[in-house]
């Protein structure tokens, strides 16, 4: 008798111990799941509110990265950003409006990057930081990408 308990006694442990579910891993601070996606539900740190939430804090290190690399005074800054904003939205309407034609949309995306040149000299006062704020962009579309590689654990 004392036997069949001592089994039974065992077999309830080991079945519960092997029915029980892990305890979920959460990704180390700033990181979310490997392919992009969230919650289903949409609430949460990786739902729909937290890419809009990683948006803002990319674009927060965009004016950081660029008033930095440009060394801009605050002067400048309050000239230089109304600029660039126009700037970005002419690219998006360029984008948006000429991806049939890809002579278009290069010949429209190189017109307007020359009105940004010509918008930024002013505001700039050289021709060396015009240029790089010209290059900037770029720069730090490739800083994300390496970023976000690094975090999906590719090497660079």
């Amino acid at each position: 008798m004392k036997k069949n308990i001592l089994m039974l006694v065992f077999l309830a442990l080991a079945i519960t111990t092997n029915a029980q579910q892990p305890a979920p891993q959460r990704p180390p601070m700033g990181q979310g799941p490997r392919d992009g996606r969230g919650p289903r539900d949409g609430r949460g740190p990786m739902g729909k509110e937290g890419r809009g939430e990683d948006k803002e804090k990319i674009e927060m290190f965009k004016i950081q990265f660029i008033t930095k690399k440009l060394a801009l005074t605050s002067s400048e800054a309050e000239l230089f950003w109304p600029v660039y904003e126009a700037h970005k939205k002419a690219m998006k309407e360029i984008v948006e409006s000429k991806t049939n034609d890809e002579i278009q949309l290069q010949e429209a995306t190189l017109n307007a990057r020359k009105k940004y040149k010509n918008e930024l000299k002013p505001v700039l006062k050289s021709d060396e930081r015009v240029n790089e704020a010209l290059k900037i962009e770029r720069e730090f579309l490739q800083k994300i990408r390496h970023e976000m590689m690094r975090r999906k654990g590719f090497q660079a």
